[in-house]
């Protein structure tokens, strides 16, 4: 193969390999504002599909700034993928550290059916909670959220709109001191809509029944 023919191959593979990096960039900070505009705070995808594309943002300055080494353009945009690399992963942190989860899913603890309960970060000294949210399609919606920590099951009773919580024992460590929380079994109402007295009185047996006590939605 002549050296002038090899030299066109190369510079063809060089330019896809900066479009494609390109369009990567471009795509997933697009993708990342769509999600953002369209999906409400409570609500965000499954399978941590939204955490995908934001590591693709943070980390794609990177090979933009690797297939830009043969451009004719290729100073400005090492300029552009440094200057913009860093300002992503600034205001990320910076959400991070307010109470964003923004690297990671809120960690998961467990599941009844269609519910599942997740860690719940309401800022940066409140994060010891746990949010229940709800399988839709290819989303999970936040329902409500609670002040109890780490629990290792759950039990939603959708028909007298009650969750059971049970949460084991928990030591806290403290740098001055440490505290044991005992366990914990609990009733909790589910979603913010009035529960009926005969309801009420369901709920009220089912605690017997379970040997748990009614939370702080139900103490009224």
């Amino acid at each position: 193969m002549q050296k002038p023919q090899w030299n066109r191959i190369k510079d063809f593979v060089q330019r896809k390999e900066l479009s494609l990096a390109m369009g990567l960039h471009l795509g997933a900070i697009f993708l990342c504002g769509l999600i953002y505009i369209l999906l409400p705070e409570d609500i965000h995808l499954r399978w941590g599909l939204t955490y995908w594309l934001i590591w693709i943002v943070l980390l794609s300055p990177i090979p933009l700034m690797i297939a830009a080494r043969k451009s004719k353009r290729k100073l400005v945009i090492r300029l552009y993928s440094g200057v913009i690399g860093i300002g992503l992963w600034l205001f990320a942190i910076f959400l991070q550290a307010i109470g964003g989860d923004i690297f990671l899913p809120p960690t998961y603890f467990c599941k009844d059916g269609d519910y599942l309960a997740r860690q719940y970060r309401y800022d940066f000294f409140e994060n010891n909670m746990t949010a229940i949210y709800k399988v839709i399609r290819l989303t999970e919606r936040r329902v409500a959220f609670y002040r109890y920590s780490s629990p290792d099951s759950i039990k939603v009773y959708d028909s007298l709109n009650v969750i059971a919580f049970y949460c084991p024992t928990r030591i806290v460590e403290d740098p001055w001191v440490s505290d044991t929380i005992a366990p914990i079994r609990v009733i909790e109402q589910l979603y913010d809509r009035p529960i009926e007295p005969e309801q009420k009185k369901e709920v009220e047996q089912l605690a017997h029944r379970l040997n748990a006590r009614l939370g702080y939605t139900l103490a009224e």
